[in-house]
């Protein structure tokens, strides 16, 4: 019997990484409750092996209207929870039909529905998942709160999943907070400089400074009544997991740092590694399209020199498949880490889509232990 534990070895598109990332994305979000295996199947199913774009897109823009069109139905007749996980589907299928094709009116209609879905979604939920703006330098960053299902005290613990490049920060929900607030902890994602909602209507574009507008969100969340201000994280993915360990060294309130994906070097480890659309990330990150000019942007997003400042308690998840990802960087980052530090190489494609419970239950559970 043959385990999909490489990307190479998935079904879907097996000659294009890019393409074949996103499948196994699509089928490791169920989990969360993103999407539905047998929606996905039917999304993918009979696609260009090679990858086409606009089938891409049609596929999934039409999987998502009509996830949304059971969505409304249900909302209609009052089976709210129905309703509920149905406008999540639609809004993570919404995401996906942005993948692969360009920044245009196609793509901003669909990130409108993606969080009008998402708003939905977030208020049918028990208890509701609250939509907070940030203030930071004259604007509003828009965000989401999850609070925890199983509260432990009047004043819980929290951490804040920090913002990739490019996209909203919705698909944080996927990453573990739906794991963490099962474990009594609170989860804060907002869209950062150069993401989502901050980057489209605010046209604010990317820092390599992350711990400003996360001091901001910081400011917020320990202003919270019910957050313990001596027990919040912080937690991110691939180039969240940069802005991640940022915030740590120069925010000395956050108790320890958790990533599933170290990343070390934005240049090298993302941008010039070129899979996983992060190259059309970082020219909406940065709203250019120069390839030279992002790259000398890009050049100022290292760790060095700042990694071995890190000295809360570190966990690092990473697969060893490196076909969309090298796993050194999170050999660097653990050598120059200075607190408690711990690396789980996963044996598992980039994103852990074989061992994606293992990985998110492993980091709820270590921010659970560590935010008492």
């Amino acid at each position: 019997m043959s385990l999909y534990t490489k990307l190479s070895d998935f079904p879907y598109f097996p000659d294009n990484p890019n393409f074949n990332i996103m499948a196994i994305r699509a089928h490791s979000m169920s989990n969360s409750g993103c999407t539905d295996v047998g929606e996905v199947f039917r999304a993918l199913n009979g696609m260009n092996k090679v990858g086409d774009p606009d089938e891409w897109h049609n596929r999934w823009r039409g999987m998502a209207d009509s996830v949304h069109f059971l969505a409304e139905k249900a909302e209609r007749e009052d089976h709210l929870v129905t309703a509920r996980k149905a406008y999540l589907r639609s809004s993570t299928y919404y995401r996906f039909a942005t993948l692969f094709i360009k920044k245009d009116a196609r793509a901003l209609e669909m990130y409108k529905r993606h969080i009008n879905d998402f708003a939905k979604f977030a208020s049918l939920s028990d208890p509701m998942i609250e939509r907070i703006q940030v203030p930071y330098e004259g604007i509003q960053m828009a965000g989401w709160y999850m609070p925890p299902k199983k509260k432990k005290s009047a004043r819980n613990p929290a951490y804040i999943y920090s913002t990739g490049q490019g996209g909203g920060c919705e698909v944080a929900f996927q990453t573990s907070p739906t794991e963490a607030v099962e474990r009594g902890i609170g989860v804060l994602f907002f869209d950062a400089p150069g993401c989502g909602s901050t980057r489209i209507y605010h046209h604010v574009y990317g820092t390599p400074e992350f711990e400003k507008p996360f001091k901001a969100a910081m400011d917020y969340l320990t202003s919270r009544p019910d957050i313990d201000p001596n027990n919040v994280g912080v937690a991110g993915s691939d180039f969240g997991a940069y802005n991640a360990v940022r915030a740590a060294v120069f925010d000395k309130r956050v108790k320890c740092c958790g990533l599933i994906t170290a990343c070390y070097d934005a240049l090298v480890d993302l941008y010039d590694y070129g899979q996983e659309e992060h190259r059309e990330s970082f020219a909406s990150f940065f709203g250019e399209s120069d390839p030279q000019k992002i790259r000398e942007k890009l050049k100022l997003f290292t760790l060095k020199g700042i990694a071995d400042k890190l000295t809360v308690p570190l966990l690092i998840l990473h697969a060893e498949e490196t076909v969309n990802y090298p796993i050194e960087p999170a050999y660097r980052l653990m050598e120059d880490a200075r607190g408690p530090k711990e690396l789980r190489v996963i044996n598992s494609d980039h994103n852990t889509g074989a061992r994606r419970m293992e990985v998110l239950c492993g980091l709820a559970d270590w921010f659970s232990d560590q935010l008492k």
